[in-house]
């Protein structure tokens, strides 16, 4: 942001000194803008074979607009066949849709956000806790004061639900 003041002296008088009679000021913009990041499949456990959905949702809580930020979500080993897409509200712009990892460059104006959805397959020989994390970072010229809040994980134990079909049924004879 430029700004110049000039002053001039009437006709009938002469200015000694007009090299001074200009001043300008320059200020560089100090971009803030604190992004945040949820993440969810609103369930505490999976069952291996099944699909999951995750729901990512990116804000710019503002000050100022961001162009450039990143969102990423290196998905899980043990989730297969994954599709993601996003949709974008409060003038908020990007990829918007696209398969395995996420690796977005998206737009967010001050209180615009992304909604990602992402849907997998669990792989049927999954084991341990399906964790998964997504981050958002800003652009080289924005400064976010709350960078604690711009990851998100979920984790889901495995399900020690029993599969009906693989259980048997026994009974003892009875005694008449």
């Amino acid at each position: 942001l430029t700004n110049t003041a000039n002053i001039t002296t009437s006709a009938n008088v002469t200015d000694p000194t007009p090299g001074n009679n200009s001043a300008t000021d320059t200020d560089t913009p100090n971009l803030v803008a604190d992004l945040q990041i949820t993440k969810t499949d609103g369930n505490a456990t999976y069952t291996p074979g099944t699909s999951v959905t995750y729901t990512i949702v990116a804000t710019n809580v503002g000050p100022s607009d961001v162009t450039g930020a990143t969102l990423t979500d290196i998905l899980p080993a043990n989730l297969a066949n994954a599709t993601w897409t996003a949709v974008y509200a409060g003038g908020g712009s990007g990829t918007t849709s696209g398969s395995g990892n996420i690796t977005a460059n998206i737009t967010l104006p001050s209180g615009a956000n992304a909604t990602f959805t992402v849907t997998g397959t669990v792989l049927s020989s999954a084991l341990g806790n399906l964790t998964n994390t997504a981050n958002i970072t800003t652009s080289a010229n924005v400064t976010d004061p709350t960078p604690g809040n711009n990851s998100a994980t979920d984790t889901d134990r495995k399900s020690t639900r029993l599969n009906s079909s693989h259980v048997s049924e026994s009974r003892m004879p009875s005694s008449a």
